[in-house]
């Protein structure tokens, strides 16, 4: 069942329970309000009678004038019942059938009550006949001074509850309960109709979010065109549209990080077949021309084939290592170093290599008070500055320069890697650090040295030590690449 079906059903039950408690509320009040009122209006009538008729004498009940008192009282008020009370509480004479008598004694407490209070408020006292507690009025009968009973008038005896529950029947009570009826149902249809009225907007909304669905979660528009409605109902769709506007920028990035798996698997398929199918080539070449081959030659074949095989283990190593930096399992074991003493260490060890391609390798550093002291993952810093030194060592011409440079301040150490290579196409800068993004470009193909994913483990590593790298770079006049590390211990 639709909400707003169960709202009318919960609200037209509501009110039906509403109305019949207004009802017996309204009918108990206005039985309290006439005992009270008659109450107020007889209570001394009972004292005048008692001054006026000798209702015991010498300790003995005079039935005769109990009986004409009864017959007088209840020709004009036929709802009034007569009682005479000894001093204890106990119905010493009445003029009613013994068979609807169901006390013998009546509770003082309320008699008393009454006597002191002069029927200034209602009070309740009990009804011989065993009915519920009535409005009655009472007084004493003394003779010298002398207690000897009590005058007890019931107000609302017998005739006066048969009245009563006939209610229904009379005309007062037919117009009463048709008002009743009528204030029920009007007032349904006016809060079904406010209901439905306030539901419309929710209906709206649901359906819009249902053409949301089945639009694939790609139009959140839908949700825009909905009438705002109450305040909730447009706090709703506010919180709505922010999560469909989330919702789809996830899914854009979903596809496009799908597009880039896709790609990356394409160049990875790419790259591990290159070097695998070379080295295949090779040494089915060598297989084949085994006695024909001259001795240079068979070496030739063989180090090309090693040199495939250390390209695909670099790949393979790489790939690895680019996963588990992806992943987040990965976590810097910072310590305390000094950067210069890496980079004097990390230049010795490409020294060799960039002395073979005629290249000139140098460490600058900047005057500091302290020796370039940085906190971070020495080894993970270790492999940055080994591809930055590798890539600018691979792009850069014979006679260039590649030089490394440190600036140290007070709370972070500067570093800049530059060549004089032959730079990077300037629209590569802005997917630079992507998988493969740096594969290629004014530069030359990815050698046997290098796997394309070298910039972005660089900045993967990076971003682990809240640092962020920069290049610039022009065609044919080189390339610099720009970060800083802190001083103190500031891992992302």
């Amino acid at each position: 069942m639709r909400l707003k079906w169960r709202l009318i059903g919960a609200m037209v039950a509501l009110l039906v329970v509403l109305t019949a408690t207004i009802a017996w509320v309204s009918t108990y009040a206005a039985r309290l309000y006439f005992q009270e009122v008659n109450q107020k209006l007889n209570a001394s009538v009972a004292m005048y009678v008692v001054d006026r008729l000798p209702l015991i004498q010498s300790g003995e009940v005079n039935k005769e004038a109990l009986h004409t008192l009864a017959e007088r009282a209840m020709t004009v008020n036929p709802s009034v019942e007569v009682y005479l009370l000894d001093p204890q509480g106990n119905i010493a004479d009445h003029v009613l059938p013994k068979a609807e008598m169901a006390l013998q004694k009546v509770d003082m407490v309320p008699v008393r009550e009454f006597l002191a209070g002069n029927g200034d408020r209602l009070v309740l006292g009990e009804d011989p006949r065993g009915a519920d507690h009535k409005a009655f009025t009472a007084a004493e009968i003394r003779h010298n001074n002398e207690l000897q009973g009590y005058l007890y008038v019931i107000l609302g005896g017998a005739r006066f509850d048969e009245a009563s529950n006939a209610f229904l029947g009379t005309f007062i009570g037919r117009i009463t309960v048709a008002g009743l009826l009528v204030v029920m149902l009007f007032g349904g249809l006016l809060g079904a109709h406010l209901l439905l009225r306030l539901s419309r907007p929710i209906e709206k909304l649901q359906s819009a979010v249902g053409q949301y669905v089945d639009s694939g979660f790609t139009d959140h528009n839908l949700l825009e065109e909905v009438p705002q409605g109450s305040y909730e109902v447009a706090e709703l769709k506010q919180g709505l549209m922010q999560l469909a506007t989330q919702l789809e920028a996830q899914l854009k990035q979903l596809e496009a990080t799908d597009h880039l798996r896709r790609e990356l698997f394409a160049n990875v398929s790419h790259d591990l077949r290159t070097p695998l199918a070379s080295m295949q080539g090779y040494i089915e070449t060598l297989l084949i021309k085994h006695s024909t081959l001259t001795d240079a030659e068979r070496r030739e074949y063989l180090n090309t084939a090693l040199q495939h095989s250390h390209r695909l283990n670099r790949l393979i190593v790489d790939l690895f290592e680019l996963a588990k930096l992806d992943s987040g399992v990965m976590e810097p074991r910072l310590e305390h170093f000094s950067l210069a003493e890496l980079l004097h260490d990390l230049v010795q060890e490409f020294g060799l290599e960039a002395e073979n391609r005629g290249i000139s390798l140098q460490l600058e550093l900047a005057e500091a008070e302290q020796p370039h002291m940085v906190q971070g993952d020495i080894r993970l810093l270790e492999r940055v500055f080994q591809n930055l030194l590798a890539n600018a060592l691979r792009y850069t011409p014979p006679g260039g320069e590649v030089a490394v440079r440190l600036a140290a301040s007070e709370l972070r150490v500067g570093v800049e890697v530059a060549d004089s290579g032959t730079g990077i196409d300037q629209a590569l800068l802005p997917n630079l650090f992507d998988r493969y993004a740096g594969s290629s470009s004014n530069r030359a193909e990815t050698d046997f040295h290098g796997s394309g994913l070298g910039l972005a483990i660089v900045k993967r590593i990076l971003d682990m030590h809240g640092s962020t790298i920069e290049v610039r770079t022009q065609t044919n006049e080189g390339t610099r690449f720009t970060f800083d590390l802190p001083v103190q211990a500031q891992a992302a």
